[in-house]
């Protein structure tokens, strides 16, 4: 069974009440609150809007967010490596931002890029999402958002010669988040354009793209 977000902060607030009650009785101390402003943004790929985002998704502002070392450019690197090692693939996914509602192992929000030998039809998409004219698609239904971009760097081929490759991202939210589709959408497509932004900033894509460098809501497509 899939439990909403409220159904899961009920629970998880009742798991604090009584681990607090446990702590009180053993006299633990409480553990120093992450410093936010500087763990928020996944080291920068996640701008001001789609910060403002995550914290819609998630129903809180009080979050924290892990990237890979060195952070967008950190990831960019791994993709180029899977690239040159395993060409394209449609398996292996390069994890670039991971976002924390508390202090907890596993993340709440995921963020990952993949290779794709094709944009698909956007007729042909799961009628459980809804399409975008976003980069070259994109899909978002109120838990994901994902985006299929060409990016045409020089970066992909070790010898420097330009390669256009298609590129697929999203953004899942572990748990159901609360609220209308319509506003999930816009809140999970805003965190996917951003990511999506760094990632072809730090790949070289020429054009950034395609990527508009503020995010507007995007037609239908």
């Amino acid at each position: 069974m899939l439990l909403s977000r409220t159904a899961t902060k009920a629970l998880a607030l009742a798991l604090v009440a009584a681990s607090s009650i446990s702590a009180c009785q053993a006299g633990s101390s409480k553990k120093p609150q992450a410093d936010k402003t500087s763990q928020s943004n996944c080291s920068g790929s996640l701008n001001s809007a789609a910060t403002k985002a995550v914290a819609n998704l998630l129903d809180t502002e009080d979050y924290t967010t892990s990237s890979v070392h060195d952070g967008v450019d950190g990831a960019a690197k791994q993709i180029v490596s899977e690239y040159r090692t395993h060409g394209v693939t449609q398996g292996n996914k390069v994890g670039v931002c991971w976002i924390y509602g508390s202090q907890k192992d596993l993340s709440d929000i995921t963020v990952s890029f993949s290779f794709q030998t094709e944009v698909p039809n956007s007729n042909r998409v799961s009628s459980n999402f809804t399409t975008y004219k976003m980069g070259s698609l994109a899909l978002a239904n109120s838990r994901q958002a994902v985006i299929y971009i060409r990016c045409s760097s020089v970066k992909f081929a070790s010898n420097g010669t330009r390669e256009t490759l298609v590129l697929r991202g999203e953004a899942t939210n572990r748990y159901e988040p609360d609220g209308a589709s319509s506003a999930l959408q816009k809140e999970n497509l805003t965190v996917i354009h951003s990511v999506s932004a760094a990632v072809a900033k730090a790949l070289g894509c020429e054009g950034g793209a395609g990527l508009p460098s503020n995010f507007t809501m995007p037609a239908r497509a």
